[in-house]
């Protein structure tokens, strides 16, 4: 009787001994996250493995790994073990792994192997590709086919994608000019200090089929007569196009304006502005709800130990261009992909549409620059059109041989994201972006101290 007394007064003392436990746990959320390690995390996170994600085929191999016990939503995310200061991928195997850090990307892994897969098929020999969500600025696929000979980091000609901006200038600044026809004379895409001035008689179009044929002439006019070079300035500054997208990544230019012909040539991407494809996925975000978004590709940074290490703290979001001139861009640029520079890429051989009813704003350009000398062809696209969850840049740089354009490339890589063998719509995007429902909407790994499943509702 002795013996069972002094068992039962043990398992109750152990029952104590482990609610109090429990208690400071939920306390103290760091206590058993200090009980892991005697060491202390980094606290700074040098090196330029943090501005460069592992883009390349090579690093994208390596770092190749399903995450269903790290990421709680079970996606596979691509994971690096990496050193601070130093850019190279290692094993966590390798000596000296004390001094290793664990980055967990946000780039989900079977979209990746997707772009590459679309990028080998279509010959891509340099170019670029990125996958966000536009709403929050999470980068979900981030390719490159050649980061020696076109790095994402470094600038290049934007082209036409430069019209959006100019489009929302004028929607800005000049709302009765954006209402009124355009009237010009010959071919729509030449420019001449002559073809500057407004005729009196020609073809007429409006702002909506002038963004969607990418007419030269037209912008042109805009930028000069109705905008005017301080106002077109300005909003390049406003929406981050001067300044480095991200970190690592070089910051945009623009060329000294010394005549008109020069501010007609930027103003509609002839010339003038280079920009990197993260600068054109801010864009995005911008075009999505009228606010810049730094774009972002790492979720979570863990020690040795399996401590999180807080990053640093990127721009907040900042209100950029209005709700309602956004929307209507929005709109207009869906004519790229139905009527547009891009109709093609958006339809089967047999007239089709490519994504069924899920719309695409997009917008084209092209344009041969320099350094290095090429074809540069972007596509920006934006679905479903009306409220955006997913964004696609693609920039190629092409020879006098090419074989896809880059609204062929995205096309593909939209279908890959909102289509399978059922179908095309609008739901399939949330296996990327997390919208699963309200009730089961699961925390980013980056908003947990330790990887586990919550709803946002318990």
């Amino acid at each position: 009787m002795a013996g069972r007394t002094l068992l039962c007064l043990v398992i109750l003392v152990l029952l104590g001994v482990a609610w109090g436990i429990r208690l400071a746990w939920q306390g103290n959320p760091d206590l058993g996250l200090s009980l892991v390690s005697a060491a202390s995390p980094p606290t700074t996170l040098g090196g330029d493995w943090v501005s460069k994600p592992p883009r390349s085929r090579e690093r994208f191999s390596q770092a190749r790994k399903r995450a269903d016990s790290i990421d709680p939503s079970g996606v596979p995310r691509l994971v690096e073990w990496l050193a601070p200061g130093d850019p190279s991928p290692m094993g966590p195997t390798t000596s000296a792994a004390s001094d290793l850090v664990r980055v967990e990307y946000t780039l989900d892994e079977e979209l990746t192997e997707a772009i590459f897969s679309i990028f080998r098929r279509g010959r891509v020999e340099r170019g670029q590709a990125i996958v966000l969500d536009p709403r929050s600025g999470r980068l979900l696929a981030y390719v490159s086919t050649d980061p020696e000979g076109l790095p994402p980091e470094r600038t290049y000609p934007a082209a036409s994608i430069v019209k959006l901006l100019t489009a929302a200038a004028l929607l800005e600044e000049a709302p009765v000019a954006a209402e009124q026809t355009c009237v010009y004379r010959g071919n729509k895409y030449r420019l001449s200090p002559r073809r500057l001035a407004i005729p009196k008689s020609g073809h007429e179009t409006t702002l909506a089929r002038a963004l969607a044929s990418s007419n030269n002439q037209c912008f042109s006019q805009w930028a000069v007569h109705s905008v005017g070079q301080n106002k077109l300035l300005a909003i390049f500054q406003r929406f981050g196009w001067l300044a480095a997208a991200a970190p690592g990544h070089d910051a945009g230019r623009i060329d000294e304006i010394k005549t008109k012909l020069d501010l007609g040539r930027l103003g509609s991407g002839l010339g003038g502005v280079r920009v990197n494809p993260l600068h054109v996925a801010s864009l995005a975000s911008i075009l999505t709800d009228g606010r810049w978004v730094e774009p972002w590709w790492i979720d979570r940074v863990v020690d040795s130990g399996g401590r999180s290490i807080r990053m640093p703290r990127g721009e907040e979001p900042r209100q950029v261009l209005s709700q309602e001139i956004a929307d209507r861009l929005r709109r207009m640029m869906v004519g790229t992909t139905a009527s547009g520079t891009a109709k093609s890429a958006f339809r089967t051989r047999r007239g089709r549409r490519l994504l069924g009813e899920v719309d695409v704003a997009g917008k084209t350009g092209n344009v041969t620059g320099t350094d290095p000398y090429g074809r540069y062809e972007w596509f920006l696209g934006l679905a479903p059109a009306e409220d955006p969850t997913i964004a696609v840049v693609v920039l190629q740089l092409q020879s006098h041989l090419w074989w896809s354009r880059s609204s062929e490339l995205a096309a593909k890589v939209l279908r890959t994201v909102f289509c399978d063998d059922q179908g095309c719509r609008d739901s399939l995007a949330d296996r990327l972006t997390g919208d699963l429902s309200t009730w089961t909407d699961p925390l980013l790994i980056s908003e947990l101290e330790r990887p586990l499943f919550i709803s946002r509702t318990n």
